[in-house]
């Protein structure tokens, strides 16, 4: 019986990448590039309708081959037909196991994983589609989360928006966490990750069932990987050219306001608190009006000029557009014309 596919989640900034690098170094685990596929592809499976007639197969093989996310995994060359012709069955789940299948083989892998952290809204999907699923919730301390989200150009800009996203991701993993055996899910703090990598990294594998024989010692050190030769060319993943560190451990303290850690813990502070994070302020008083629509234009005006501060802005924004069509074309083209 083959290993299940197993699924890095959690809140974007936590260090989901990270893990990734980890995990991606060990000879038989391959986690392609976020893949979205739950998230982009799930609530359309009801209008591809019967997979098992052929032409209906075809038009959703071809449409995650073309899909903008999986175009960055590099597999130019093939086709649907590779893909189909690998499958177990014409089922989504098969298609799906046998596209990353395909992406493992060609990188001289056995066994596939996948990492997209908004993933962790998406469990049911998951489980729906892949039953035996193992889940790795990756959990950071959230006003270190709302540091990350904020300084970058993707995802909210202002503190509310920020905690208010953490809050949801993983009180949205927690909600579900309950209703998986200790068997399929497995739950890791960032911070016990860049303390101590090497043994994070163990409970891990051993979770995944998996042995730790030849690969790398880390000693703080990142392992040289394919993953994070991507990540690490991202202007926002700059910290993964560097060795393993724990510097990013509180660093809110340094980048916030008093007033700006107060409001993340007036939303989110019971959060912290279940979650073992010390808090600042017992009692926070909540954002006024004037904050609040500060707040708005921030996340909804400012947010979108920062992206012009990128490289190559107008190709990353062409791209974000792609992305965000993609899914309302083909189910429009579903509902319209069917397959043919």
């Amino acid at each position: 019986m083959s290993a299940p596919p197993f699924f890095i989640v959690g809140c974007p900034r936590s260090g989901t990448t990270l893990l990734q690098i980890l995990l991606d170094a060990h000879p038989r685990l391959a986690i392609p590039p976020e893949s979205f596929i739950i998230q982009r592809f799930a609530p359309l499976l009801p209008f591809y309708g019967d997979l098992s007639q052929p032409r209906r197969c075809r038009r959703f093989v071809s449409d995650l081959l073309s899909d903008e996310r999986i175009r960055d995994w590099k597999l130019d060359s093939l086709s649907p037909d590779d893909v189909i012709q690998q499958a177990e069955s014409h089922s989504a789940a098969s298609l799906i196991t046998s596209l990353f299948s395909l992406y493992a083989e060609r990188h001289g892998k056995q066994r596939w994983g996948d990492k997209t952290p908004h993933h962790a809204l998406c469990l049911r999907n998951i489980l729906a589609l892949f039953p035996n699923a193992q889940i790795l919730h990756l959990i950071r301390d959230g006003r270190d989360v709302a540091e990350s989200t904020c300084r970058i150009p993707i995802g909210p800009s202002s503190i509310l928006a920020a905690a208010r996203r953490w809050k949801q991701f993983v009180q949205a993993v927690r909600d579900f966490a309950p209703s998986l055996p200790s068997q399929q899910f497995l739950e890791v703090r960032f911070e016990e990750m860049v303390l101590n990598p090497e043994q994070v990294r163990a409970r891990i594998l051993l979770f995944l069932g998996e042995t730790e024989e030849a690969t790398p010692l880390l000693e703080c050190a990142l392992p040289q990987t394919e993953t994070r030769a991507r990540s690490a060319a991202i202007a926002h993943h700059a910290s993964l050219r560097t060795a393993i560190s724990a510097s990013k451990i509180g660093v809110f303290q340094k980048s916030f306001t008093p007033r700006q850690i107060e409001m993340f813990e007036a939303i989110a502070g019971d959060l912290l608190s279940e979650l073992g994070y010390k808090r600042l302020f017992p009692n926070p008083q909540p954002p006024n009006s004037r904050e609040i629509a500060a707040a708005f234009l921030q996340d909804h005006t400012v947010r979108y000029f920062r992206k012009f501060r990128q490289p190559h802005p107008l190709t990353q924004i062409s791209k974000e557009i792609r992305l965000a069509l993609q899914p309302r074309v083909r189910k429009w083209r579903l509902l319209l014309k069917g397959t043919g």
